[in-house]
C-alpha cells in the first residue's frame, strides 16, 4: 500500500468514527471572533487565544472551512481569514517608501474586495440569519472604523472568524454555511477528470494538494507532500497535477489524515504539548498509525517508551510494554490485539515549501513489537540504566553535542530508526558518533535536572553495546559482547577499559575527588592509542598506591595492586591503536568495572574510608 493510500484509508476510518471533518473543512487557527447582530453590526470582539506556557496562541478550530493555498496571488478564505482580507486592514511597514506603502494599501483593498466577492457568490441564495448577518456586515463595513474595535492592536494580521450574537459556535458552524462550503468544494468546473492513482476511480483531479502543517522546520503556512508547480510538469498535454493524478477527494482525505496525525493531542501536567502519533527525532518527524486504535496505542508506547513514572500512556499499555520488554510475545501480553494488524511508519523532514520522505515502512504490530524487543535486548546492560527501556529520542540525544537535539547528525535519525524497524545492523556511523562523544565531551551539570551529565553515560554505553552486540550476531564482529562485568573476558580492549577504571578509582582513593581526573585528561588517548598512554598511567598508579598505603594501611593498597595485576595478567602487550569497534569494547569494559565499584561488588569497605581521608587531605 502506498503512502497516500494508507493515509486515505486512515481518513475513512476517522470519518466512520466521527473524528474527521467533511470535505472542504479542516483545522484552523482562530485568534479573534467578531460578534454580529442580525443587522450585521459588530457588538463585540472575543479573544480566542489560549495561554500555552508564556505565549498566547490561537485557538485550534477542528472543523473550519479549509484555507486557500496562497502563494503571491490574491485568494480569499471562506468565513475566516486574516484581517487584511476580512477587515481591509494590515500592519503598515514603517520602513517602506511612499510608493511601496501605496502598493501595499492597494493590495489590502483588493484582498478585502476578494473576501466580499467570495461570500457574495457563496451566500447568494441563503436565508440563514447568521449568513445574512455576515453579508450585511461585509456590505456595510468601512476599514476606517477598524481602530474603534476592541483588541484592534492585537488583532492586526491575526485570523478572524464570525459569530452571531447569542450563538456558541461560529457562523461557519451553522448548517446553511456548511452546506454552502460543501457545494463549493464539490463543484470545480475547471478540474480535469482522470483515474485517481489512490482510489482507482475516475473523478475530478486535484490541481493543488492541501498543505501539510506540523512538521518542524517547514513553512508556518504548511508544506506540500505532493506538488507540481513548474512548466516542465505540464509536458505531453498534462495540466498541473496531471502527471500524478489524485482525485480531489483523495487529496483532501490524505492531507486531513496526515494533518490530524501531526496535530497535538493535548498538554500534560507540566503544561508541555503532547503528540499521540508524532515523535520528533532531530530534523526527522516520525508519524505512525495503525489499522486499529488498540494497536496504535501500543505502537505509541513503543516509539516513545518511558518508565512507569514518566510515561503518558494508560496503565494497560504500560503493563503490556513491561511484559514485552521482559521477553513476553505480544500475543500473550495483549491477547485482545491481533498481531497481524498493520502499522504504518512515515519519516518526514522539511525541505523549503515541500516535505521530504525520509523513510516509509509498513509491517504488522506483532513484527514491530518483535523488532523493538530485539532492540531492547541489544541495548541491555546489567545493572540496567535508570530510565529503562530508553526512548529513541533519549538515545539520539546522547549523540548530540552539548546535549542539544538540534545537534544530532541529520543522517543518524533515519538510519537509526530504519535499523530498529528492520532488524538490520545499526549504522556504523552510530557507533562512530557515540565513540566520538565519549572522546570529546566532558562531564557537565544538566541545568534542567541538576544532575551531573557524565561523558561515559549509561545510554551511550547502551548504544555502543547495542551496535557491537548486533554486529556480532550478524557475523560482522568476531568478539562476544558481555552484558555485565566479565572478569574472564580476554579481549584486550575490554581489559584495557577495565584497567583504566581501576586506575581512576585508585587515583580517587589516593587524592580524593579531583577537578580533572585521569578520565578527563587521558580517556580519549587511552582508548585510541593505549601503548602511548598506559605505561605512564601505571607509573603514576604506583605513587597513588603508596599514598593509599600511608593513609589507610597496606590492605586497601594491596587490593588495588591485586586488581591491576589481575587485569594486566590477561594482556601480553599494550596495542598501539584500537579500531572503532575495539574503542567501543574499551568503553564497555570501563563502564562495567566502574559499575562493579559503584555497586560495592567485591569492593572492600575500606575504600569509603580512603575516600574520606583523601578528601580531608585535599582540603588541608
Amino acid at each position: 500500500m502506498s503512502i497516500l493510500q494508507a493515509l486515505a484509508a486512515r481518513y475513512e476510518r476517522m470519518a466512520a468514527e466521527g473524528e474527521a471533518p467533511e470535505p472542504g473543512f479542516g483545522p484552523a487557527q482562530i485568534a479573534f471572533t467578531l460578534k454580529l447582530d442580525a443587522g450585521g453590526q459588530v457588538v463585540g470582539v472575543d479573544d480566542e487565544r489560549r495561554l500555552e506556557g508564556k505565549k498566547l496562541r490561537p485557538r485550534i478550530e477542528p472543523r473550519a472551512p479549509l484555507p486557500p493555498k496562497r502563494t503571491v496571488a490574491i485568494d480569499s478564505g471562506t468565513f475566516w481569514d486574516k484581517t487584511s482580507y476580512v477587515l481591509g486592514r494590515t500592519a503598515p511597514d514603517p520602513a517602506a517608501t511612499p510608493a511601496r506603502q501605496a502598493r501595499d494599501a492597494e493590495r489590502t483593498r483588493q484582498e478585502h474586495a476578494a473576501f466580499i466577492a467570495r461570500h457574495e457568490v457563496l451566500l447568494a441564495e441563503t436565508d440563514d440569519p447568521g449568513c445574512l448577518a455576515l453579508l450585511r456586515f461585509l456590505r456595510g463595513w468601512q476599514p476606517e472604523r477598524y481602530d474603534a474595535l476592541d483588541h484592534a492592536a492585537d488583532m492586526l494580521d491575526q485570523n478572524v472568524a464570525f459569530r452571531l450574537d447569542g450563538d456558541i459556535g461560529f457562523i461557519h458552524d451553522r448548517p446553511a454555511a456548511r452546506a454552502a462550503v460543501a457545494r463549493a468544494a464539490a463543484t470545480d468546473p475547471d478540474a480535469p477528470t482522470a483515474m485517481c492513482l489512490v482510489t482507482g476511480a475516475t473523478a475530478p483531479i486535484a490541481r493543488l494538494h492541501p498543505s501539510i502543517k506540523g512538521v518542524p522546520g517547514a513553512q508556518s503556512s504548511g508544506a506540500s507532500l505532493v506538488s507540481f508547480n513548474l512548466d516542465a510538469f505540464n509536458s505531453y498535454g498534462n495540466t498541473q497535477g496531471g502527471n500524478a493524478p489524485v482525485s480531489e477527494h483523495a487529496a483532501f482525505a490524505y492531507a486531513t489524515a496526515l494533518n490530524a496525525l501531526l496535530s497535538p493531542s493535548g498538554t500534560n501536567a507540566k503544561g508541555w504539548v503532547e503528540y499521540r502519533n508524532r515523535v520528533r527525532l532531530g530534523n526527522v518527524t516520525v508519524v505512525f498509525w495503525a489499522d486499529t486504535s488498540e494497536a496504535e496505542r501500543i505502537a505509541g508506547g513503543l516509539f516513545d517508551s518511558q518508565p512507569a513514572d514518566e510515561a503518558t500512556e494508560t496503565d494497560a499499555v504500560k503493563t503490556i510494554l513491561q511484559q514485552m520488554e521482559q521477553g513476553k510475545p505480544l500475543r500473550d501480553a495483549a491477547p485482545k490485539v491481533d498481531p497481524a494488524t498493520r502499522v504504518y511508519v512515515l519519516g518526514l523532514s522539511a525541505n523549503a515549501a515541500r516535505l521530504s520522505v525520509r523513510f516509509w515502512m509498513q509491517q504488522s504490530i506483532g513484527d514491530l513489537a518483535a523488532r523493538f524487543t530485539e532492540h531492547w535486548n541489544d541495548l541491555r546492560l546489567d545493572p540496567p540504566p535508570r530510565l529503562w527501556p530508553p526512548s529513541i529520542r533519549a538515545l539520539l540525544l546522547e549523540l548530540a553535542a552539548q546535549g542539544d537535539a538540534e545537534n544530532v547528525p541529520d543522517h543518524l535519525n533515519g538510519e537509526f530508526m530504519r535499523a530498529i524497524l528492520t532488524g538490520l545492523p545499526y549504522p556504523r556511523s552510530l557507533l562512530a558518533q557515540a565513540v566520538m562523544r565519549l572522546r570529546s565531551d566532558q562531564d557537565a551539570q544538566d541545568r534542567a535536572t541538576g544532575r551531573t551529565r557524565e561523558k561515559v553515560s549509561e545510554l551511550r554505553i547502551c548504544l555502543l553495546k547495542a551496535c557491537l552486540a548486533r554486529a556480532h550476531r550478524k557475523g560482522l564482529f568476531t568478539e562476544d559482547v558481555p552484558v555485565s562485568h566479565d572478569p574472564a573476558n580476554k579481549e584486550a580492549a575490554y581489559r584495557l577499559g577495565r584497567l583504566f577504571s581501576v586506575l581512576e578509582r585508585l587515583q580517587r582513593a589516593a587524592l580524593g575527588q579531583r577537578n580533572a581526573t585521569i578520565r578527563d585528561r587521558f580517556y580519549a588517548s587511552a582508548s585510541a592509542t593505549p601503548a602511548i598512554v598506559f605505561p605512564s598511567l601505571i607509573r603514576n598508579a604506583r605513587n597513588h598506591s603508596k599514598k593509599v598505603r600511608s593513609a589507610t594501611g597496606a590492605g586497601l593498597a594491596e587490593w588495588f595492586e591485586d586488581r591491576v595485576a589481575e587485569v594486566v595478567a590477561g594482556l601480553t602487550v599494550f596495542p598501539k591503536t584500537l579500531t572503532l569497534e575495539q574503542q567501543g569494547l574499551f568503553a564497555l569494559g570501563y563502564y562495567h568495572q566502574r559499575a562493579a565499584f559503584l555497586h560495592k561488588k567485591d569492593v572492600p569497605a575500606e575504600i569509603d574510608a580512603a575516600d574520606a581521608v583523601a578528601d580531608t587531605s585535599e582540603e588541608d
